[in-house]
């Protein structure tokens, strides 16, 4: 997505002021070792081999993965990791710890880290805020896998680090600590590149009427079936199809049923995997269809490409809009927080008696998602006829 936006935070312009912005500089940011800051460590380099460049050019679909299997669309009718309770989003970690593992074929570390990578042990850390991951002190001396995704400003970023109590700051109820920024930051070696972009989470980039009737019916045909025929034009890709109608084998759904009940509509649906798809997308839509697990619904009569250009303009605004009123409201929730764990530890200071605030207010979230939503679709449905 073009605009992007970090809990209300509109990006820096240019990669530089990015990398300035989030404590790296732009040679850290790039991967490559910063001067001055970083000494040669074998067991850094063996790991960070390891993962460049296959592994790390698969981390978003991981990321992905496990974000979806959380959110479990399919049997909870949720779109959005901010609906799931604090239970939930904590086992994410877990989620993309188990992923990764079994996608590099990675046994456990031989002294208590997560991964044993070619003799070297790595432990796995997930944040979904940049820069947030909370660091235990059994990690101190070890190597860890940072890793960083968020649906709301679709960005990603996934380093290594080696860590030393110096780079370390702060403190919780666990003894786990933050790293430190710009020091700690800028010795992070990038896998990949903060504010890189994170697959795309489907139902959010959609209007609300659409994915609403997308994840109403219970069973996988109809789900189909309406994300189909209402995602007319737009490439879907297999993460998609699975995460919203749990089917694991999707070109058996598309040959069957669903398809015919389409054909019969007047549209047709397309698979990358072949020539003649690939070919008929075109024609049809000028549609690029470049792998099998990319999927296209086109008008037959080749109508699609005007359809769609009077539905995008909507869609692409609800979708921006939701994500900018929901950031507004996370970030004054989070300043509003802030504040009141200062008043409180100024209390504590003084001898006096405070309530523990609460690191996220699990209730206010799922608000916030309802309210962006409600916001989103009022921005949109204020557009011009297109």
């Amino acid at each position: 997505m073009t605009e992007n936006f970090i809990f209300g935070l509109a990006p820096a312009e240019d990669p530089e002021a990015a990398a300035a912005a989030a404590g790296i500089s732009a040679v850290a940011a790039s991967g490559s070792p910063a001067s001055g800051n970083r000494v040669h460590d074998p067991d850094l380099e063996t790991v960070f081999s390891f993962f460049m460049p296959s592994v790390a050019q698969r981390m978003g679909v991981m990321i992905r993965r496990a974000t979806d299997e959380v959110i479990a669309t399919p049997r909870t009718r949720r779109w959005t990791l901010d609906q799931c309770n604090d239970q939930e989003k904590a086992y994410l970690g877990v989620n993309i710890e188990n992923i990764v593992r079994q996608e590099c074929d990675l046994a456990e570390g031989k002294h208590g880290m997560d991964f044993d990578v070619m003799g070297v042990d790595v432990d796995c850390k997930w944040s979904r805020t940049f820069g947030g991951w909370q660091i235990p002190p059994q990690a101190v001396g070890h190597i860890c896998l940072l890793v960083h995704g968020d649906d709301v400003s679709g960005q990603m970023a996934v380093g290594l680090l080696r860590i030393r109590p110096e780079i370390l700051v702060g403190g919780n109820r666990d003894l786990k600590r933050t790293i430190q920024s710009p020091g700690g930051m800028s010795e992070i070696r990038w896998l990949v590149p903060p504010k890189s972009p994170l697959p795309d989470n489907f139902l959010m980039s959609l209007r609300k009427q659409d994915r609403d009737a997308i994840i109403a019916p219970r069973g996988g045909n109809e789900r189909a079936y309406e994300l189909f025929k209402r995602c007319e034009g737009m490439i879907i890709y297999r993460h998609a199809i699975e995460s919203i109608g749990q089917q694991v084998d999707d070109a058996r759904r598309f040959r069957g049923e669903t398809r015919k009940k389409l054909e019969d509509e007047g549209f047709e649906v397309l698979n990358g995997h072949w020539k003649a798809h690939r070919e008929r997308a075109w024609r049809l839509g000028k549609i690029e269809l470049t792998s099998a697990s990319q999927w296209v619904c086109l008008r037959t009569d080749g109508s699609s490409p005007a359809r769609r250009a009077a539905l995008e303009p909507g869609r692409r605004e609800e979708s921006l809009a939701y994500r900018k009123f929901f950031s507004e409201q996370i970030a004054a929730e989070r300043k509003a927080i802030k504040k009141a764990q200062k008043a409180a530890r100024a209390a504590a200071a003084q001898g006096s008696v405070s309530s523990v605030i609460p690191d996220e207010n699990t209730e206010f979230v799922k608000q916030a998602v309802v309210k962006a939503e409600k916001a989103a679709v009022e921005r949109a449905a204020s557009l011009p006829p297109g």
